[in-house]
């Protein structure tokens, strides 16, 4: 379309870091979306392997904080180590690096 830079999606997409990072035993972190989306938000650990869905569907537009508290999709507290946040929307996908110190 017109008038749109290339590099304007970083602009209507976006995810901070997590804090505190490190962390243990929560930490949050901040989405921002320009128009209402589809998203995926999911931890995964340092093989790549999910170990939790923090959201899966429809978000609104604007600014939303999530909290992931250091378990895994069966509620089991995880190991020290780094895992990654990733959040994917229809045309993109972000990821942030955590570290959980216990």
């Amino acid at each position: 379309p017109v008038g749109i830079e290339p590099n304007s999606v970083a602009a209507e997409f976006s995810l901070s870091q997590n804090y505190p990072n490190p962390f243990n035993p929560g930490t949050k972190f901040d989405l921002s979306l320009n128009k209402e989306e589809t998203v995926s938000i999911k931890v995964f650990d340092l093989n790549g392997e999910e170990v939790y869905t923090i959201k899966e569907g429809k978000l609104s537009a604007g600014d939303h904080t999530f909290e992931w508290n250091a378990v895994n999709s069966s509620g089991i507290t995880v190991n020290s180590g780094v895992y990654f946040i990733r959040v994917s929307t229809t045309g993109s996908t972000l990821t942030r690096k955590m570290v959980l110190m216990k």
